[in-house]
């Protein structure tokens, strides 16, 4: 078939868009027509109607004037018979007809009150009259007083016979203008009535022509009507075909909740015949609609639309009673008596089989690839660190490269993992107060080798004060990692990335941001930037699985903030996210038994190299930059220990030391000064009892040794921990280390865990969940001292846990998240707690 045919046939079965103005205009033309017609009619009638009226009226007039001649005869008549006779009856007939005569003259006058011409002949016709009335008059009044004689002689004069001729003359006159009027009035009522008459014909006539198209259009719509009604049946048919067809179970419920239609998949599926569910409440198949109140209120259809649309593995009972469970979709199907229900399920046995498979080969990637990476990276860490030794410049080199793409590994590993949770819906947070700085800062220490590998410089600026959230802190610092981690990559040699932790303009709002030197993003990939598997096109070369920012703007959105990015004005691009601040600071006085540690320090470079120093030894830190914010911070706060600087800009550093002394013991807070000049009196140091003098540039070593000799000792004693894991690389990596921290003890199975219980009672202990035979759950029942007290345990596995399951373990570290340093902390904080419900 040729294109233009088809594309032509395709134009004529488009549907074309009603023209409002086709319908409007006839839709106010004809009702404005046939009011015309009838105010035209109408005003027809009333012109017919007022010329017959006139018509009657001038007969009544020529009437009037043919009696007031009658009468005026009469009259005549009767005084001269009086005048001959004197018979009285004659005379009161003359009195009457004289009355008569003056009401039917008052009564033309009346009638002729516009017709100025009549008025003035029916004067002249009352002049005459009153002459001829009074000439009878004299007559009578002769007869009465003078006799018969006199009287005729006076009415022999003529006079009298005068009068009446001008009276009937004049009556005449008025008579015969009657009669000429009247012919006119009759010959315009005749004419009105021929022009109605042909108006009703043609009305008529319009009125048929109309009558026939719409009787022609009424049988368009009804021809149209047929075609749609015979579409609506062949669109039946196919859909009872296809709803006949579906493997899926379907069934149609009516607004009250009842079933009304099923497919033969619910047959086939659950067993039922249509008899034996036919308007069955839903509920004898599955419960999606709880609780009291109408089926729509029940189940969330508001308007029309539907609150909630799919149901997750929701049980549906088949014929024998067993519960299946099943994927129900719901859609609306608006009919005349109300909102119908089409409930689809889907069966999904074969999906939980698959995802069991899924689940197994997660279970197996997250414990067969986590651990031996963490032990590789913590042995890396390790050698870094020089636990076995010095190493040569280029060995330190090679282990920091092997050791950041080590973490990159896990990172990638992470992504993908997380992505599956927030797919499933199993995506879990460990919600608690937070400061924001601290995160930010251990997010520069764990990536401060990654950006010196790179040839660039990571800076970490935070404000004195703390920056107090609710959050899940791995999470964030998985965030700002992702973001650090990108800015890192798109960054040139010897460029710089910084992130800065601020209060937002608004109140309530913690930002942090991450500030690169890269070439920015381009305009084609600004929409999509936080899409899953997405990456600029200009580096589709470059490592990762862009999966970084997807899985950041979840973790922000389940945090109640927002992420986004924007150009910066000097160039690179800036990627930052909002948390909800907390009014209320981190609990860190009375109940908070982990030793915290206070850094004063004025170059904030040497701050943050001194926090990361701390941390990696497992200890928490907070940084200010001056004297006042030390004051607040130590006034608001409990800490253990304040590494002082000595070159303050605000204050002496020495009196700040002997006021703190004054107030507080050495047990109470120890203090570490830290300064550019060596100590010229060693006496100073005895007077303010100093843990100790450190000069810049500062030895880490000797830092180390002097923070474990200023913590006190509750805190610092070495605790008898057992170590549960069957990987054998993980036990010696984690020793190692513990060294110095810990006197360690090993076990590979459950069998060695319960033996070592039984020799020695330890104060923690440390489980690996997935084990060759069983979990390290399995030990917890065993984990009590001989006074029925329990002992302190801490999940430290490859493979993710439920949180609602592991209520009675004190921790939960994921290998893969967790860096030795937070073991170190965590073991810190556990013992710390335990030594404090011990002394209360």
């Amino acid at each position: 078939m040729p294109e233009g045919f088809g594309r032509g046939r395709m134009n004529r079965l488009q549907p074309r868009r009603p023209i409002a103005w086709l319908f409007l205009v006839p839709a106010l033309m004809i009702p404005l027509m046939l009011a015309s017609t009838l105010t035209w009619l109408q005003s027809e009638y009333d012109r017919w109607e007022t010329l017959r009226v006139e018509a009657i009226a001038s007969n009544t007039r020529r009437n009037q004037v043919s009696d007031l001649l009658s009468i005026m005869r009469s009259a005549e008549t009767s005084q001269r018979g009086y005048a001959i006779s004197g018979d009285e009856a004659l005379r009161a007939r003359f009195v009457e007809g004289e009355r008569a005569t003056r009401r039917l003259l008052r009564e033309l006058h009346g009638a002729y009150g516009g017709d100025v011409v009549q008025q003035a002949k029916l004067s002249d016709l009352d002049q005459t009259a009153d002459a001829k009335f009074a000439e009878m008059e004299e007559v009578i009044h002769l007869r009465d007083t003078q006799g018969t004689a006199v009287a005729l002689g006076r009415i022999s004069d003529g006079q009298g016979q005068r009068l009446m001729s001008r009276f009937e003359q004049l009556a005449g006159q008025l008579m015969q203008r009657e009669i000429a009027t009247g012919a006119q009035r009759v010959q315009a009522v005749q004419a009105r009535s021929a022009t109605i008459q042909r108006a009703m014909w043609i009305i008529l006539a319009i009125g048929s022509i109309v009558l026939a198209v719409m009787l022609w259009l009424l049988w368009r719509q009804r021809q149209a009507q047929y075609r749609i009604a015979l579409a609506s049946y062949d669109a039946a048919k196919r859909n009872q075909a296809i709803l006949n067809g579906t493997a899926d179970p379907i069934l149609i419920i009516n607004p009250s909740g009842t079933i009304e239609m099923i497919n033969p998949a619910v047959t086939r599926t659950l067993g039922y015949e249509g008899h034996e569910l036919d308007r069955r409440d839903i509920s004898v198949v599955t419960d999606i609609a709880p609780g009291s109140g109408s089926f729509h209120e029940r189940v969330g259809l508001i308007d029309g639309v539907l609150k909630v649309s799919f149901f997750h593995e929701q049980l549906v009972r088949d014929r024998s009673g067993k519960m299946i469970p099943f994927d129900i979709a719901l859609g609306t199907m608006r009919l005349p008596d109300g909102d119908h229900l089409v409930m689809s399920l889907r069966d999904i046995t074969e999906r939980r089989r698959l995802d069991q498979q899924k689940n197994d080969l997660i279970s197996s990637v997250s414990h067969e690839l986590r651990t031996p990476l963490t032990s590789i990276i913590g042995a890396l860490s390790l050698l870094n660190a020089e636990a076995g030794g010095e190493l040569p410049e280029g060995a330190r080199e090679l282990v920091g490269i092997a050791e950041n793409n080590g973490r990159r590994l896990i990172r990638l590993i992470n992504d993908m993992l997380d992505i599956d949770r927030i797919e499933a819906g199993r995506f879990q947070m460990m919600m608690a107060p937070a400061d924001l700085r601290d995160i930010a800062l251990r997010a520069c220490e764990n990536f401060d080798g990654l950006a010196r590998s790179r040839g660039a410089v990571l800076t970490c600026h935070v404000p004195d004060m703390p920056v107090t959230v609710e959050a899940d802190d791995d999470r964030i610092l998985q965030v700002i990692g992702n973001l650090v981690s990108n800015a890192l990559k798109y960054t040139p040699g010897q460029g710089r990335v910084q992130i800065t932790v601020r209060h937002g303009r608004q109140d309530g709002e913690a930002i942090l941001q991450v500030d690169d030197e890269g070439p920015g993003i381009a305009a084609e990939f600004r929409s999509r930037i936080f899409g899953r598997f997405e990456r600029a096109v200009e580096h589709e070369g470059t490592a990762g699985t862009g999966l970084g920012l997807a899985i950041a703007q979840e973790i922000v959105s389940l945090h109640g903030g927002k992420i986004w990015f924007e150009d910066r004005p000097t160039g690179g691009t800036r990627f930052a996210f909002s948390l909800p601040a907390k009014m209320s600071e981190i609990p860190t006085g009375g109940g908070d038994v982990e030793a915290r540690i206070l850094i004063c320090e004025s170059d904030p470079q040497l701050g943050l190299s001194l926090q990361s120093v701390l941390a990696s030894e497992g200890y928490a830190s907070h940084l200010v930059t001056s004297a006042m914010a030390a004051r607040d911070a130590i006034a608001a706060h409990e800490y253990t220990m304040l590494l002082l600087d000595m070159a303050l800009e605000d204050a002496n550093a020495f009196e700040i030391a002997r006021d703190l002394r004054q107030r507080a013991g050495p047990d109470s807070l120890s203090i570490l000064v830290v300064s550019s000049q060596p100590l010229e009196e060693p006496t100073t140091r005895l007077s303010l009892d100093l843990i100790d003098w450190i000069e810049k540039p500062i030895d880490a070593r000797r830092l180390k040794a002097a923070i474990s000799e200023g913590v006190p000792r509750d805190m610092t004693e070495r605790p008898t921990v057992l170590h549960l894991d069957d990987d054998q690389d993980t036990l010696d990596v984690t020793a190692m280390a513990l060294a110095g921290e810990a006197e360690m003890f090993k076990a590979r199975s459950l069998e060695q865990a319960r033996l070592l219980l039984a020799r020695r009672q330890p104060d923690l202990v440390i489980l690996d969940y997935h084990l060759e035979h069983g979990t390290g759950l399995d030990l917890l029942p065993d984990l009590f001292t001989v006074e029925g007290v329990a002992i302190p345990a801490i999940i430290y596995s490859a493979q993710d846990l439920r949180f609602d399951d592991l209520s009675p373990v004190d921790a939960v570290l994921l290998k893969s998240r967790a860096s030795m340093p937070d073991l170190k902390a965590t073991i810190r904080r556990v013992i710390a707690e335990r030594h404090a419900r011990l002394r209360s």
